[in-house]
C-alpha cells in the first residue's frame, strides 16, 4: 500500500531528504482509483496518477512420499502445487486473501507430480 506521495523539489542535493516535499492533503485527493494533484492550490487539479496499491498472494505446497521397500532401494512419489493471485486493494487480510486462492475459478493451480524408483544392485 503506497503512502506519502512525494514530488521532486531539488533532485541534486546533497541530503535525501531535501530533494522531495510531500503532498499535503489539500493538494491531493483520491478519486475513482485516480489520485488527483492541486499542486498550487488554486482549485484547478494540474495532473492525476492511477492509484497503485496491490496485494499479491502465493501458496505453494510440497508432499513426499518415501517407501523403502528393501534396504537400498527407494520409490518417491511427489506432489507440488502453485496457487497464486492478484488484487488492487493494497489491504494485507490473511484469512480473505488465502481464501480467495482456494476459490478463484478463473485462476487454476499448478500441479506437478514425480516418481522416482530407484534400486539398489548387491554385488558380491
Amino acid at each position: 500500500k503506497y503512502h506519502d506521495y512525494k514530488y521532486i523539489t531539488q533532485p541534486m542535493a546533497s541530503k535525501f531528504n531535501d530533494r522531495f516535499a510531500v503532498y499535503s492533503p489539500d493538494q491531493i485527493d483520491l478519486s475513482d482509483n485516480e489520485y488527483l494533484i492541486d499542486e498550487n492550490l488554486d482549485g484547478i487539479n494540474d495532473y492525476s496518477f492511477d492509484r497503485n496499491d496491490f496485494n499479491f498472494q502465493e501458496f505453494l505446497s510440497n508432499l513426499v512420499v518415501r517407501w523403502e521397500y528393501s534396504p537400498g532401494s527407494t520409490l518417491y512419489l511427489v506432489w507440488s502445487q502453485t496457487r497464486q493471485g492478484n488484487n488492487d486493494s493494497g489491504v494485507m487480510d490473511f484469512v480473505n486473501d488465502l481464501g480467495d486462492l482456494f476459490s478463484r475459478n478463473n485462476d487454476r493451480p499448478h500441479n506437478i507430480f514425480l516418481i522416482k524408483f530407484s534400486y539398489r544392485f548387491g554385488l558380491k
